[in-house]
């Protein structure tokens, strides 16, 4: 079952000395942020903690935000390495054919022809598309997140379908 939220961030670092925190996006856009309401911090045993998003800004590949209640940089610092989460009813709809990260990590892999590969572990985001790690009986194996070897996902199920390319996967293995 999907969970609640969806992870957008992470804070990295204080900036500037005003509260504001320097955030690594898990989005291509963080620009819908602006218009939310409050956004959820981790905070010691996991936990979420509400903060009101004040304003939020682009700064090179990464963004700040400024929270309410964050008012001087030693506040800030207190949530640098800590996660940025949204309630999944304020993500943004995806087209056809595109998954949140959070929905895919943790899918079985298998074959078209039935065959249980593993599951996701990892999502390696690259220029061309992104390469899932997935984990099964054979290790550690690297699956190309193309039309060619992705054949299905299926969410309800939890499972992604794929036809594996030659030398992808230790032949013994399948």
């Amino acid at each position: 079952m999907p969970s609640p939220y969806l992870q957008l961030g992470s804070a990295v670092k204080a900036w500037g000395l005003k509260g504001e925190v320097k955030v690594e996006p898990y989005a291509d856009s963080m620009t819908f942020v602006a218009k939310l309401p409050s956004v959820y911090v981790t905070g010691a045993g996991g936990d979420l903690a509400r903060y009101e998003v004040e304003r939020v800004r682009r700064a090179g590949s990464t963004w700040v935000m400024k929270l309410r209640g964050v008012e001087t940089p030693e506040q800030a610092r207190c949530l640098v390495g800590h996660g940025l989460f949204i309630p999944r009813s304020s993500a943004p709809e995806l087209p056809e054919g595109r998954y949140y990260h959070a929905d895919l990590l943790g899918l079985r892999v298998r074959s078209e022809e039935g065959r249980e590969l593993g599951r996701i572990v990892e999502i390696l985001e690259t220029r061309a598309n992104d390469v899932y790690v997935v984990h099964g009986p054979q290790g550690e194996w690297l699956l190309p997140a193309t039309l060619e070897v992705v054949r299905r996902i299926d969410l309800e199920r939890e499972v992604m379908l794929v036809r594996p390319l030659e030398g992808m996967i230790e032949t013994e293995a399948l």
